[in-house]
């Protein structure tokens, strides 16, 4: 070989190599971009009543690589999938409530989960009544749960059970990457009910659950980044006097949005759009978007939904929501 090929040889190895470690680098800086922030998809926004176009309530959380889904409405596991997440992949359910609309979607995460590979218990964390139902679960499923456990091809039986924890207000969840904290909120007749607060790489999400008004859930929120509030309507669109109510009005999310002042305020869980924003605007002036389901809510130095800064959620920039 002559030493011009061989130069040539060289030259090309040479760049092969910084090609491969220049891949190495980016692949590098997407994993610690992926690891340096909070990712939320709104999964299901919607309520008891079926809409093809909104799911039962459904929250998916990541951060750090912990995947944790905050109820487990009507539809979860078709909204995991276009999301591309698998159930298998859901390290910890986390329900704020027992209204069905908040957990109906469970025997299918729970068995869609096994049935595409989980090998471990599928845990829950939840109110009084959630290990009852999780008991319940496996018997109404027992038939299922049998004949896919025997030959030919067995399931693993630790992947069908579940680990149902109840809660108390406080931290319930820490794998030193994420930590999960519960409190307590009025959801009227409904006791006890949750709403939660994530914490991890340095930022925070909080959801309120199913709730009115509630000092607990301003307390707990202080300081969040982003901050998913359910509110049924605007209050006028509510026949239902505010004594007898057992979810907030856009007003009284707005309210509390105006106190806890987070990067970004979202709606969810609510009725009918009609009137959302002007009610929330009546009490609030900061950036806020109203959720629709496969909503992706990126919370890092900066906060972005759809890929649009919070800052597009002023009220000169409302009608970049619709």
């Amino acid at each position: 070989m002559t030493g011009v090929s061989m130069r040539c040889v060289l030259n090309r190895r040479f760049h092969l190599i910084v090609l491969v470690l220049s891949l190495r680098m980016l692949d590098n800086i997407s994993a610690a971009t992926n690891s340096d922030g909070i990712k939320v998809t709104l999964l299901g926004t919607g309520t008891p009543f079926p809409n093809a176009e909104r799911f039962g309530s459904a929250i998916l959380v990541e951060g750090a690589g912990t995947k944790l889904l905050f109820d487990c409405g009507r539809g979860v596991v078709i909204r995991l999938t276009q999301a591309g997440v698998s159930p298998k992949e859901i390290d910890a359910l986390f329900l704020t409530h027992l209204h069905s609309d908040h957990v109906v979607g469970i025997p299918d995460l729970w068995l869609s989960g096994w049935l595409l590979g989980r090998s471990k218990p599928l845990p829950i964390w939840g109110p009084q009544g959630t290990s009852s139902m999780a008991k319940h679960l496996a018997q109404a499923f027992g038939f299922d749960i049998h004949i896919r456990q025997a030959a030919p091809d067995p399931l693993p039986a630790e992947g069908v059970e579940i680990d149902a924890k109840e809660i108390e207000q406080g931290e319930i969840f820490n794998d030193g990457l994420a930590r999960v904290s519960a409190f307590l909120v009025d959801h009227g007749a409904v006791k006890p009910a949750f709403g939660y607060r994530i914490d991890s790489a340095n930022h925070s999400v909080v959801i309120s659950g199913d709730t009115k008004f509630c000092q607990t859930l301003v307390d707990f929120a202080r300081g969040a980044d982003c901050l998913i509030h359910a509110a049924w309507s605007a209050s006028w669109k509510n026949p239902a006097p505010p004594s007898m109510r057992s979810i907030a009005s856009a007003e009284d999310a707005g309210r509390v949005f105006a106190i806890v002042k987070p990067k970004l305020g979202v709606i969810y869980h609510y009725k009918t759009e009609e009137g959302l924003s002007d009610a929330v605007r009546k009490e609030y002036n900061g950036p806020f978007v109203i959720a629709k389901d496969l909503m992706v809510i990126n919370v890092g130095k900066t906060v972005t939904w759809d890929g649009k800064s919070a800052a597009d959620t002023t009220p000169d920039g409302d009608k970049s929501r619709r």
